[in-house]
């Protein structure tokens, strides 16, 4: 039996905030039910800029994005830019004595 898959034409903002990854998602329903869920997300390839900044993860930082997006950002929501950036999948690839690069175009 195939899946049954539709786009719809609400927006993904009712329902992700602007920071999130899914912002600009579709939103799909999904089985014959016609239950909600919000698009994949496919990663984007990072092109560096000449204002982006770099640091080498400490021990404070291992396995938490999250806590350097908040040192660079003021906030833990853009730890999936740094993640992407830096092409790392998993969290437990962001060890202590990694140099990534803290992307300035966070908001693009």
């Amino acid at each position: 039996m195939p899946n049954y898959y539709e786009k719809t034409n609400i927006k993904s903002s009712k329902f992700a905030i602007f920071s999130s990854r899914y912002f600009e998602s579709d939103v799909v329903y999904y089985t014959e039910n016609k239950l909600l869920t919000l698009g994949t997300y496919k990663k984007n390839t990072y092109t560096q800029n000449a204002s982006d900044r770099y640091m080498v993860v400490t021990k404070g930082f291992e396995y938490r994005p999250d806590l350097v997006s908040y040192k660079a950002y003021g906030t833990p929501d853009f730890w999936w830019k740094i993640m992407e950036a830096n092409g790392i999948k998993d969290v437990y690839d962001f060890k202590s004595g990694l140099n990534i690069v803290i992307p300035d175009n966070v908001l693009s």
